[in-house]
């Protein structure tokens, strides 16, 4: 019987896991549609990789490293000096036409260069 080794991914994580389980461990999986519908076609707007119950305990670690590495933030790396001394720019520092320009995304200092980017 199959059951869910995780849920709710997008195409491009659903593969890149079903990849490392056949890889690393010999696992073979199924990719299948999930959650609710989209227009216009009605596909699952999210993916679920399924694999045989025998198969829970090999793939454990795998989908648990998996599932860490997808809920950690990455650090902001600066792109000149390729330092991660970077911290978010507090939206009271900054010029209006900044906030404006760069309305919903972070914006970045390094510590470093003082190189100001967005995140």
């Amino acid at each position: 019987m199959l059951v869910a080794a995780a849920e709710y991914l997008t195409y491009t994580e659903a593969v890149g896991l079903y990849h490392r389980l056949q890889s690393e461990a010999g696992i073979v999986s199924l990719v299948k549609n999930y959650g609710p519908a989209t227009l216009p076609f009605g596909d699952g707007l999210y993916f679920r990789l399924l694999i045989e119950e025998e198969d829970v305990e090999g793939a454990r670690q795998i989908v648990q490293e998996f599932e860490q590495q997808r809920t950690e933030r990455a650090a902001a790396r600066c792109p000149r000096c390729g330092s991660y001394n970077a911290w978010p720019e507090p939206e009271a520092r900054q010029p209006w036409y900044k906030r404006l320009f760069y309305a919903g995304t972070t914006m970045y200092r390094c510590h470093n260069c003082g190189e100001e980017f967005s995140g």
